[in-house]
């Protein structure tokens, strides 16, 4: 069963997430269910995602299906996607979600990263170098 953390950054601007481990539907719908009421209780609108201890433990297409009836419940808002690494499935199932449900997102390797995108004024498609 996968786990999940929520936090705020120490000056609450950020919201805080980290997942980890198998993400099947009950993981899923337990997650955002939390994620949601936490996220909408206070005004933060950016997002560190962190992802890179996590996957998606059931099929694409519902995975996808569940990330974008999440995704169309949150206002618009920045989200970082911290991945193990570029190509996995969970993060740039997430991303998708996000950006075609009009949030600005991007997926990294590296928190700091991450973090450093979120504090700036940049658009997802300037290139982070860590």
């Amino acid at each position: 069963m996968g786990r999940q953390h929520l936090s705020l950054s120490p000056d609450r601007s950020i919201v805080i997430v980290a997942v980890a481990g198998a993400r099947d539907r009950a993981a899923f719908a337990e997650g955002t269910a939390s994620f949601l009421n936490f996220f909408l209780s206070q005004p933060a609108r950016k997002v560190l995602f962190d992802a890179s201890g996590a996957h998606a433990a059931l099929e694409s297409g519902i995975a996808i299906e569940l990330a974008e009836a999440c995704c169309r419940q949150m206002p618009a808002c920045r989200v970082a996607i911290v991945a193990r690494e570029m190509d996995c499935a969970f993060s740039r199932i997430w991303r998708r979600a996000l950006s075609i449900t009009g949030h600005e997102a991007y997926l990294f390797e590296d928190v700091g990263a991450a973090e450093a995108w979120l504090r700036s004024e940049a658009d997802e498609d300037t290139l982070y170098v860590a």
